[in-house]
């Protein structure tokens, strides 16, 4: 009993949605039905009447002058008008009115008033120029080129004037071979020399000769006519300028000067140099002096 009063109530329930579905759906047909019928067109409608609107209300007014900027009272300009701009090469910064030119002043430079002819060396001290006597009892003939005077010894002697001691010496011929003619042989005298106060030991031909001495420089002051030689540390006067040899050097030939002058404060030191390559040989291998022989059966006269 109690399933068929269920039925009834969903049946009743279905009904009744059933019902209220109908009705809306006529509901709707008839508002389409309104919106399908023709427009009234007897609705009475107002003449077009334009009007006007009011002008702008207008006012006048002056740009006023441009300020300075920040950067400085030159820095001004119009409205829409860009500024020049310049570059100062005096002060490294830009700016909107032309440099000042400033007159260019050249200093003109006091010439140094020297100028290097050539550098030499001194010969050194003992020259081998040639030898006296026979085979097994030569001797050499030496030169002092601080005196000038002849010097004849062997191995041995010492020589105190200029700190020297000969060690050995002795005279050899020399066969060349040419491949034009026959064997030529030459005689060279040889000596090797010890400095007592350092101990050296310096080798000694009659061929040429020994350039080991101190160089020196030959220097010409302008609008001089003659030259003057210095070593280093000397000075000299030129005019109102002191000079001061700091160095000389051979090679390559160079000398370092000092000037000292009233009218500067400081010394002015340049390295001159000269103007063209000179030989800092003097004199030449050429100028040499000649070997001399004795003949085989002349006594000779000197002792050791």
């Amino acid at each position: 009993m109690a399933a068929k009063s269920q039925d009834k109530i969903l049946f009743g329930a279905a009904l009744v949605l059933l019902l209220a579905s109908a009705g809306w759906a006529l509901l709707q047909n008839s508002k389409i039905a309104s919106f399908k019928a023709a427009p009234d067109t007897n609705v009475p409608q107002a003449a077009y009447v334009p009007t006007g609107t009011d002008a702008p209300r207008v006012s006048t007014r002056s740009w006023p002058q441009p300020p300075s900027q920040s950067r400085g009272i030159d820095w001004i300009y119009d409205v829409f008008t860009p500024p020049e701009i310049y570059y100062d090469e005096a002060t490294k910064q830009f700016s909107v009115t032309p440099p000042v030119e400033k007159p260019i002043v050249v200093v003109k430079e006091v010439p140094f008033g020297l100028t290097l002819v050539s550098v030499k060396q001194d010969a050194y001290r003992l020259q081998l120029v040639g030898y006296v006597g026979a085979e097994g009892d030569y001797r050499g003939t030496f030169q002092n080129t601080i005196t000038g005077d002849t010097i004849i010894g062997r191995a041995g002697k010492v020589i105190a004037a200029l700190d020297l001691t000969i060690k050995t010496f002795e005279v050899k011929r020399n066969k060349i071979i040419s491949k034009d003619s026959m064997p030529v042989y030459d005689t060279e005298a040889t000596a090797v020399v010890v400095d007592t106060k350092t101990g050296e030991e310096i080798r000694l031909t009659n061929k040429a000769r020994l350039i080991k001495g101190t160089p020196f420089a030959t220097l010409k002051a302008d609008g001089a006519a003659d030259t003057v030689t210095h070593k280093a540390g000397e000075k000299f006067t030129v005019g109102d300028a002191t000079y001061s040899v700091v160095n000389v050097t051979a090679e390559p030939p160079s000398v370092v000067v000092t000037k000292e002058t009233a009218q500067s404060a400081v010394p002015e030191t340049k390295t001159l140099t000269p103007a063209a390559p000179v030989d800092a040989v003097a004199p030449s291998a050429g100028e040499a002096a000649k070997p001399v022989e004795a003949p085989a059966t002349t006594p000779f006269p000197f002792g050791s």
